[in-house]
C-alpha cells in the first residue's frame, strides 16, 4: 500500500508539473502572438514611414532636379544673349567703321579741298595763308584719327586678308602706342573661317589690352599655330603674373574674371573652342583654341 501511495504521489507531481508547463507554454504563445502582432504592427509602421519618407525624397528629389533644370535653362538663356551682344558689338563696330570711313572721312575730305580751294584764293595775304595751312593740318590729323580708329573697330584687313594681315597691323600700330614691344609669329599664307578669324582678332585686342593695364612686362610675344586639329593663338607676357589663389578660380570656376576674359571664353565655346591661363612669377600665358576645319 505504500508503494501505490508512493506511486500515486509521484503521478500526481508529473502531472502537475506537465499541466504547470502546459499553462506556462500557454501563456509563453500568447506572449509570442502579442509579441508577432507587435512586430507586424511596427513593420507596417515602418514601411509605412519609409513609403512616406520615400515620397517625400522624391518630392525633394524632383523639385530639386526642376531647380537644376531652369537654372541650366537660365545658364544657357543668359549664354545665348552674351553670344548675341558679342554679335551685335561685333556687327556696331563694323557699321561705326564704315559710318566713320565713308561719311566723316568724306566730310572731312570735302573740307580739305574747299580749304584748298579757299587758300589758292587768299595768297595775297600770307598771314591768312598760315592759318589755312593750320586748318589743313587739323583736317589731316582729324581724317588720320578716324582712319586710326575706323580700323581698330573693325579693321578692312580682316575682311579683304584676314587674321595674319589685320593682326599684323595692329601690333604694328600697338609697338608704336605702346611701350611694350609685341613680337609676332604668323604661318605664311594662312586664311581661317571667317568667325574664328574675328574671334581671334577680338581676343588678340583684349589681350594687349590686358598687357598693357595689369603685367608690367616690356615685352610680349603672339603666335598663331594652325595644326591638323586646332587653331592656337598663344599670347605670353613676362609681368607680374597672376597670384595662384585668382588663377585657379579663374580656370576652375570661372569667378574672379573680368568681362574681357568671360566674352573671350563665351566667343571661343560658341567655336567650339577654350582659353586657358598659366601664370606664375615670370608671366601670363594665355591659350585660345579652336577647332581647325570649317565652323
Amino acid at each position: 500500500m505504500d508503494n501505490d501511495d508512493h506511486l500515486y504521489s509521484e503521478l500526481s507531481r508529473v502531472n502537475n508539473e506537465l499541466i504547470n508547463t502546459q499553462r506556462e507554454l500557454v501563456q509563453r504563445n500568447v506572449r509570442l502572438e502579442r509579441a508577432e502582432e507587435l512586430l507586424l504592427g511596427a513593420q507596417g509602421q515602418l514601411e509605412q514611414q519609409v513609403q512616406e519618407r520615400t515620397r517625400d525624397l522624391e518630392h525633394t528629389l524632383a523639385a530639386f532636379q526642376e531647380e537644376v533644370n531652369v537654372r541650366r535653362a537660365m545658364e544657357e538663356k543668359l549664354r545665348a544673349l552674351s553670344l548675341t551682344l558679342l554679335r551685335l558689338q561685333d556687327e556696331e563696330r563694323r557699321r561705326v567703321a564704315r559710318d566713320l570711313h565713308d561719311t566723316a572721312g568724306q566730310t572731312l575730305t570735302a573740307l580739305k579741298i574747299t580749304l584748298s580751294l579757299l587758300e589758292k584764293a587768299v595768297t595775297q595775304s600770307p598771314a591768312i595763308a598760315d592759318f589755312f595751312t593750320d586748318l589743313n593740318e587739323l583736317a589731316d590729323q582729324a581724317l588720320q584719327e578716324i582712319r586710326t580708329t575706323s580700323h581698330l573697330l573693325h579693321p578692312p584687313l580682316l575682311d579683304e586678308a584676314g587674321f595674319a594681315s589685320a593682326a599684323s597691323w595692329y601690333v604694328d600700330g600697338f609697338n608704336k602706342r605702346s611701350s611694350i614691344q609685341v613680337r609676332l609669329q604668323l604661318p605664311e599664307g594662312i586664311r581661317l573661317p571667317s568667325l574664328v578669324e574675328i574671334v581671334l582678332f577680338r581676343i588678340l585686342q583684349e589681350s594687349l589690352t590686358n598687357i598693357t593695364r595689369h603685367s608690367g612686362t616690356a615685352a610680349a610675344d603672339v603666335h598663331l599655330e594652325v595644326g591638323k586639329g586646332v587653331t592656337t593663338l598663344s599670347v605670353r607676357d613676362y609681368g607680374k603674373g597672376i597670384s595662384p589663389e585668382r588663377l585657379t578660380r579663374m580656370n576652375r570656376t570661372g569667378s574672379d574674371i573680368g568681362v574681357g576674359i568671360a566674352g573671350m571664353r563665351e566667343r571661343l565655346k560658341e567655336l567650339g573652342g577654350s582659353l586657358e591661363l598659366q601664370s606664375d612669377t615670370t608671366g601670363t600665358l594665355l591659350k585660345a583654341s579652336v577647332p581647325s576645319g570649317e565652323v
